[in-house]
């Protein structure tokens, strides 16, 4: 059944509120989204999300590198070495040690690659300094924004374009901030705030998250067939939850390797 219900949202958003959307989507259990590729929300990354370590770096898994930015990665486990080509750099890193090596010559890290759940995290900044790309840190929301153009024709956020059918009116009127995964049930929630100017029908909130398997198949739902797999909630002024149902993997033959979500108003 079509929704035609308007949000009257007239509460004005301030810093100070997504700060404390932040902190307390973790006293509650959802887990932080820390880094924005282009105009997507990265959720999941294989094995884990990316998250901030102590140091107050943001880590990814090492095959993200190439999946969600396009480099070329190779991984040597004899001696826990990695090699990252991206935007016209090479980096090899070492996992525990501070020591890398930049296009051949030595640099120290104030933190270490390590492994989590038998993969390889290395700090997203190591690879993209003194690169073109744009890099924006926000240390109060934990928050890294990451733009380039390359990146949209990486094995990942390639996919989405033929499915970006979307009249768009504002790419950037959701701020998405943490995720709740139920593997068992499927149920995918993701937690935002919005605008204090808008006023949207429910049919023009677009998250359209995409689901990328390990056998290489993803869903996105087109924007032009009503959906029955998504439904919106605002759980306070200025605040919302989409929550979608996904298809249920069995980890022996196929899992989920990334979740990514735009948060945009469209026609």
């Amino acid at each position: 059944m079509k929704i035609r219900l308007l949000i009257c949202l007239m509460i004005v958003l301030s810093l100070g509120a997504t700060n404390t959307n932040w902190a307390s989507a973790q006293a509650q259990g959802q887990t932080p989204i820390h880094l924005k590729v282009n105009d997507h929300y990265v959720l999941y990354t294989y094995p884990a999300p990316p998250f901030v370590d102590p140091k107050g770096r943001l880590f990814i898994p090492l095959q993200a590198a190439e999946d969600i930015l396009g480099g070329k990665v190779t991984y040597n486990a004899a001696n826990k070495t990695a090699s990252v080509d991206l935007l016209g750099r090479n980096v090899t890193t070492t996992i525990g040690s501070p020591e890398i090596s930049v296009n051949g010559k030595p640099v120290t890290m104030d933190t270490v690659p390590i492994m989590k759940s038998n993969a390889m995290f290395l700090p997203v900044s190591i690879l993209l300094k003194d690169t073109d790309a744009q890099m924006e840190w926000d240390s109060k929301r934990g928050l890294l924004k990451l733009r380039h153009d390359s990146f949209t024709e990486s094995p990942v956020l390639m996919r989405f374009k033929g499915q970006d059918l979307a009249q768009v009116i504002d790419a950037n009127a959701f701020d998405l901030f943490s995720f709740g995964w139920d593997q068992r049930q499927g149920v995918l929630n993701i937690h935002a705030t919005y605008k204090s100017d808008l006023s949207p029908a429910f049919k023009q909130i677009d998250f359209n998250p995409m689901i990328v398997y390990s056998k290489g198949t993803y869903s996105v739902y087109p924007y032009s067939k009503p959906s029955m797999f998504y439904k919106v909630k605002i759980t306070s002024p200025g605040n919302l939850v989409y929550t979608m149902n996904i298809d249920t993997t069995n980890a022996d033959e196929d899992y989920i390797k990334y979740i990514t979500s735009v948060g945009r108003l469209i026609k």
